[in-house]
């Protein structure tokens, strides 16, 4: 028999798949579920790799509205399928989402962009074929997003396996929109943040330690769009792996406003 529907839905980053999200949903006391997005884990196959039309491949689960997070790329994949799907959610938490990464007319591109080109090389190079253990050595010296450390040092052998398994069950051909901003086309975020009807919350990283929001843009949003901004200062753009409380809390809200 199946469980109770889920009270909220988790949607991933880029290059990553739904078991970024085990260790935070641990700490709900709620049922909540995890999804690979397209092209990442079990998801679809759906090359070429739009965000409008991945938010269209999520089917979210019969039963009441739940609350949607969504990390980077999952964030914005959240906010198109909001946008998309009006009652469908109750309400939105967004962390640290690259809203305005797609704009053509941005000036200038950021570090993230060159290591899109970089692993997008290495994935059609030197790690062709590469499995789950090859990945799993790979990595283990990769930056883990926090300061210095490295992911071993900093996560352990268990994280090293994931980001192991969710490199080889990655479709490279994602990076390809990522690379030449296809992957935005129709996405407008000023438009479907300034349309939803529901709460929304922004969990904005630090611009100094990597976030992908620019300060700018998050005093943009804070100062033209009726939502809650949550600046966390100190961490970049993954900061539910070590800072979960800041990121639950929106959520714990979310889940007991009637």
């Amino acid at each position: 028999m199946a469980g109770p529907p889920p009270e909220v839905v988790f949607l991933h980053a880029v290059t990553r798949d739904r078991s970024d999200f085990d260790e935070l949903r641990a700490k709900l006391d709620v049922p909540t579920l995890a999804l690979d997005l397209p092209g990442h884990g079990d998801g679809p196959r759906t090359a070429p790799y739009v965000i409008t039309e991945m938010a269209r491949t999520i089917r979210l689960p019969d039963g009441p509205p739940p609350v949607l997070y969504g990390h980077s790329l999952g964030g914005c994949v959240a906010l198109a399928l909001a946008a998309q799907r009006p009652g469908a959610i109750r309400g939105l938490v967004l962390e640290d989402p690259p809203l305005f990464a797609f704009d053509p007319n941005r000036e200038g591109k950021r570090a993230f962009y060159r290591g899109f080109v970089k692993l997008k090389e290495q994935m059609e190079g030197p790690f062709a074929g590469y499995d789950e253990a090859a990945w799993a050595a790979e990595v283990a010296g990769w930056g883990s997003g926090h300061g210095k450390a490295r992911l071993l040092e900093m996560f352990g052998p268990e994280a090293v396996r994931r980001r192991g398994h969710q490199l080889a069950t990655f479709d490279s051909r994602v990076l390809d929109g990522l690379i030449d901003l296809s992957i935005g086309a129709g996405f407008d975020p000023m438009a479907f943040l300034s349309a939803l009807d529901v709460p929304v919350t922004l969990i904005a990283g630090d611009p100094e330690h990597s976030s992908v929001l620019a300060a700018e843009e998050v005093r943009r949003i804070d100062t033209e769009l009726d939502i809650e901004v949550v600046q966390i200062r100190g961490e970049g753009h993954f900061v539910h792996e070590v800072l979960p409380e800041p990121c639950l809390a929106p959520v714990r809200a979310l889940i007991t406003t009637p």
